[in-house]
């Protein structure tokens, strides 16, 4: 759990330019009003595998995985105030992963805590190799978001 928090953690922190305090644009993070989108992708199997802490806490809060599910995303809302970051809570986060064979899931994410605070997170199918494109509707106070990612998967 430790090692995959710090992946994100790191991640995020990259994401930070360190002349003028300009968010660096990179795939798998996004810049809306006010804060940012991060993602992560990992399969199941790594997680089992390199992370079993962290998977045994994802299947606490996400449910066990079904058995066409292969990955687990992961969305972190975040703001930076002063040299912190701030993992934000209060929305509700909806994803739609559609597979290069244009198969779509669309599922609420859970929240579930995580050493710096709490994230978003959700099991998919996503078997096949190639491009994926990644949805996130995140809904807060009558406002509602939509980011979209693409994602490879090789």
């Amino acid at each position: 759990m430790v090692k995959y928090v710090l992946y994100l953690l790191l991640f995020v922190v990259f994401s930070f330019a360190q002349e003028e305090d300009i968010l660096i644009k990179t795939p798998l993070t996004k810049r809306l009003e006010g804060f940012n989108v991060s993602i992560g992708v990992v399969s199941i199997e790594e997680l089992k595998k390199t992370f079993p802490r962290a998977y045994a806490l994802l299947e606490k809060h996400n449910g066990t995985p079904t058995k066409h599910d292969t990955h687990h995303l992961a969305v972190s809302l975040w703001k930076k105030e002063g040299d912190k970051v701030v993992y934000l809570s209060n929305f509700k986060v909806e994803a739609e992963v559609r597979s290069p064979l244009l198969r779509a899931q669309q599922k609420s994410l859970s929240l579930y805590p995580h050493t710096h605070g709490e994230n978003f997170g959700g099991w998919f199918q996503m078997a096949e190799k190639g491009l994926y494109s990644i949805n996130l509707y995140i809904r807060s106070g009558g406002k509602t978001w939509k980011v979209n990612y693409d994602y490879m998967l090789q």
